[in-house]
């Protein structure tokens, strides 16, 4: 605005206003000043830009307004080297960040660069006027002078904007060595302050070690003393090492001794005792013969050797359960165990008594299916004979997962026990609490034997004439793909708990006899576990007698059959070739109703099995 006035008041100018001009261009260069002062920086550096090139443009018009006889071609060159120079003033007060009030500042030379000729003349005094006609030069000049603001306006932004990278590196360095100077300060104060306690430390440290002088001097005579004592302990170890090992060999030797002697009273009795018992019932029968007294000793000698039979055979349980240690585990419904188990004591369950079972949260367990049954028996039996008799029995059972643990939680209202006072008795052999029923104690001892023996563990909470929780708590084995049965240097037999499946592993070729007592053996696996699926690898088994094959299909394939097998998976191997034998297997066990297929693997076979994998009943 105030260019365009300066440039129409001098299209009329005489000598005094050129004067007059510079006095006011004088004046408006101290505008920034005046504005700085009055804080309006922004203001102000855009005046320090801005004036220049206007004040250019109009005092070169005023100059050939005035003085038009002494105005040459290098009058309309010097403008525009001037106005060039004025584009460094916006780049030196102006920083790269301030965008708009840059391009404005640039945009006020550049424009007064560009419409220089044009304001020549519209103000009268075009080089055309006053010079002469334009020669191509001049054009070229204008043209030149315009690349020249270009390129040195791109170079100056383009060293702009590396200066004040540079000096924002220089700047965050400054403030990171300022905060490194002042942490080194800081720790500098630290390590001074760590230098006087380390100081007082080592003068401290020096007494010390003059009393760990004195005192290693003193471990030396004691280290001298340790190690005489050290060579008679060697050889009094020795001699103890000695007396264990022969002690254990003694140890081995009664206790293969006791096992002898448990299978001798458990099963060399029954002999003596069931004959004693033949003759007890003989003189039962002709007690007419006999007087009260005669009579009376006849009835305590039969009751004693009836009591006699139940400890022998009571002895005869608790040695078949520790021989079942590595008894195979299958996969067991509680709620067909515990229906089972129901059935076998209907006979003592009465119409008034509630009975609550929920199997949801575990409806299954991987164990030995006898001695998860007796588990279930014993609880429910000892529910049912310790009922209080001012209620009816509420029993309830219940199943749940905690901590890789399967729960079995047996709950009843009835007589209670007392266990501040039989708690470390509970589980013993021969422990009874309440004489008011028969029993001999044996129950809970059987309980925590097979829960022990399953991997797990029996706790019981109770409240005398309140009720009883037992919760059995089992674990689940780790191994229950492959549980061998049968170990044989021909051939390997197991059972998969997860498919109920029973696999053969054949490591060579069996003779006549090997074979037909492994499928033997395989046949009563299939009926102990009601296994519905059946493995076979044989392919290192090699040639088998065409008799023996005829008597598997026909033997033990239909037995098979009759005890609910359903599908056959093998893997043949190299017999791929004899396809007449592979041929002969798969009729004549297809014969009995059983799908056989045949695997190139063991892992195909088995992939095929687990979709047929059924659940025990």
């Amino acid at each position: 605005m105030v260019a365009i006035v300066l440039l129409h008041g001098i299209r009329h100018v005489s000598e005094t206003d050129y004067f007059m001009l510079l006095a006011v261009c004088c004046f408006l260069f101290l505008l920034p000043v005046l504005l700085n002062y009055f804080s309006y920086p922004l203001y102000s550096r855009w005046l320090v830009c801005v004036l220049p090139p206007v004040s250019l443009v109009a005092l070169s018009v005023t100059n050939k307004r005035l003085y038009p006889a002494t105005i040459s071609a290098f009058n309309y060159y010097d403008v525009r080297f001037f106005l060039i120079v004025c584009m460094v003033v916006p780049l030196m007060v102006i920083q790269i960040k301030e965008k708009k009030i840059l391009i404005l500042a640039l945009a006020v030379s550049a424009l007064a660069l560009i419409l220089l000729d044009p304001v020549f003349y519209l103000m009268g005094v075009s080089y055309e006027r006053l010079v002469g006609p334009a020669s191509r030069y001049y054009y070229s000049a204008n043209f030149f002078s315009i690349m020249s603001y270009s390129f040195m306006l791109l170079a100056l932004l383009f060293e702009k904007k590396i200066s004040n990278d540079t000096q924002q590196n220089n700047d965050t360095l400054i403030a990171f060595l300022n905060n490194a100077n002042a942490g080194l300060e800081k720790q500098k104060k630290e390590i001074e302050e760590q230098n006087k306690e380390i100081r007082q430390q080592a003068k401290e440290l020096l007494t010390h070690q003059e009393q760990l002088l004195k005192a290693n001097h003193v471990i030396e005579q004691q280290k001298e003393a340790l190690l005489e004592i050290q060579s008679g302990l060697r050889s009094e170890l020795t001699e103890r090492n000695k007396e264990l090992v022969q002690s254990n060999e003694q140890l081995i030797k009664s206790n293969i001794e006791l096992q002898q002697f448990s299978y001798s009273i458990s099963h060399n009795l029954r002999g003596p005792l069931a004959r004693m018992l033949g003759l007890t019932n003989l003189m039962e029968k002709d007690l007419n013969h006999l007087s009260g007294a005669q009579h009376n000793l006849v009835k305590l000698v039969a009751q004693s050797a009836h009591e006699l039979d139940d400890v022998i055979r009571d002895l005869g349980k608790i040695i078949d359960i520790r021989n079942d240690l590595q008894r195979i585990r299958e996969k067991i419904s509680f709620q067909s165990e515990w229906e089972m188990v129901l059935r076998s004591l209907s006979a003592f369950i009465l119409p008034d008594m509630k009975i609550e079972s929920d199997f949801s949260r575990a409806p299954v367990v991987y164990a030995v299916r006898p001695l998860l049954t007796s588990i279930l028996y014993n609880l429910c039996s000892n529910a049912i004979k310790y009922r209080s008799p001012v209620r009816p029995l509420h029993l309830q059972v219940s199943t749940y997962t905690e901590n890789d643990l399967i729960v079995l939680k047996i709950s009843d209202n009835g007589l209670g026990l007392d266990l501040a006072q039989f708690n470390r008795n509970i589980f013993g052999l021969y422990k009874r609490f309440h004489t008011h029923t028969e029993g001999k104690g044996l129950g809970l001892y059987l309980v925590k034997l097979q829960a022990e023996l399953l991997g797990g563990k029996v706790e019981v909470s109770s409240e005398l004439h309140v009720g009883t929780t037992f919760l059995v708590s089992l674990k689940e084995p780790e191994e229950l793909d492959e549980q061998i049965f049968f170990e044989r240097d021909y051939a390997t037999l197991f059972y998969n708990a997860r498919l109920g499946c029973v696999g053969i592993y054949w490591k060579k070729q069996p003779t006549g006899e090997e074979y037909r007592q492994l499928f033997t053996t395989s046949l009563e696996l299939i009926r102990q576990y009601r296994s519905t699926l059946w493995f076979s690898d044989f392919s290192k088994q090699g040639t088998v007698a065409t008799a023996d094959q005829q008597w598997m299909v026909s033997t033990i394939m239909a037995e098979a059959v009759r005890n609910g097998l359903q599908k056959i998976a093998n893997v043949p191997g190299n017999h791929q070739s004899n396809q007449e034998y592979l041929s002969r297997i798969k009729q004549g066990v297809e014969a009995n109703g059983i799908e056989c297929r045949f695997f190139a693997t063991r892992q195909e076979a088995m992939q095929w099995l687990e979709q047929f994998a059924n659940t025990p009943h």
